[in-house]
């Protein structure tokens, strides 16, 4: 997952030869570093559509904050419509490797399911997103490998650097669902413009672009506009933000396990 997260980009010019020195770790962390932003609120939409399904919205209220060794975040969803799922809660406390704890509060029954590792590839609120694509990606799961310097899939006027990354832990893709990663960097603020993912067999089986990105904090981005498009089936889903507050402290009880349900 992703799992994640800007406004017009900035134009700088590069001598072409200097662009070419570049390695995908040092690319990547500065990635890592401009999506760490420190906290945010925001309100949301994921749709739902295409393939055989009908169009389907549900809105909800975003909470995430970067825990303490300023790498890995807790976040917060509070669904709101439709009825169905009102008042819903997902919780997603981040940790290294394969302990990521995924709590869902269930208001009809009053009660948390835990998301155990082997279901976090499964579909999130039935969209294409699963539970691990919201989580954030975290580098130090990864090798990348450089591929190119070339034109920004989601930005004409932008390039972007090329990346494959593959998981250094195998028994990892269980739990995210994919094998290896192609992301594009972009070069004006580093941050992803597109994500293909790969199956077992090398067969990219999904994409992410993200777009319209929020500069909040110094040299930090927000993405609030993201697309999964499930490549096999035409299915896409689409997560919207808008009322973005990076400004405003959000209290570490937020993201309580004890308070799960009880948050308004």
């Amino acid at each position: 997952m992703f799992l994640f997260l800007l406004l017009l980009p900035s134009f700088i010019f590069i001598d072409e030869s200097i662009a070419q020195k570049w390695t995908a770790k040092d690319v990547m962390a500065k990635n890592e570093k401009a999506r760490q932003t420190l906290s945010l609120k925001a309100e949301g939409k994921i749709i739902i559509d295409g393939g055989t399904r009908k169009r389907q919205e549900k809105t909800f209220t975003w909470w995430r904050q970067i825990q303490k060794d300023q790498i890995h975040f807790n976040t917060l969803t509070i669904f709101h419509t439709p009825a169905t799922v009102k008042n819903q809660a997902i919780l997603f406390l981040e940790s290294s490797g394969e302990k990521n704890e995924i709590l869902m509060w269930l208001p009809t029954f009053k009660k948390t399911r835990i998301i155990e590792s082997s279901q976090q590839n499964s579909s999130f609120m039935a969209s294409d997103f699963t539970f691990s694509d919201i989580t954030a990606l975290q580098n130090e799961d990864y090798t990348f490998k450089e591929e190119s310097l070339e034109t920004c899939p989601n930005l004409a006027q932008v390039k972007c650097y090329k990346i494959n990354s593959a998981l250094k832990n195998p028994q990892s893709a269980q739990r995210l669902g994919y094998h290896k990663l192609i992301l594009w960097i972009r070069q004006d603020n580093s941050m992803t413009d597109r994500v293909h993912y790969l199956d077992q067999n090398n067969k990219i089986f999904k994409q992410l672009d993200t777009t319209q990105p929020v500069a909040i904090n110094p040299g930090k981005f927000f993405f609030t506009k993201l697309e999964m498009k499930n490549l096999t089936n035409s299915q896409f889903t689409i997560l919207e933000f808008a009322n973005v507050d990076w400004k405003t402290a959000i209290p570490e009880a937020r993201f309580y396990k004890q308070k799960l349900g009880k948050d308004d």
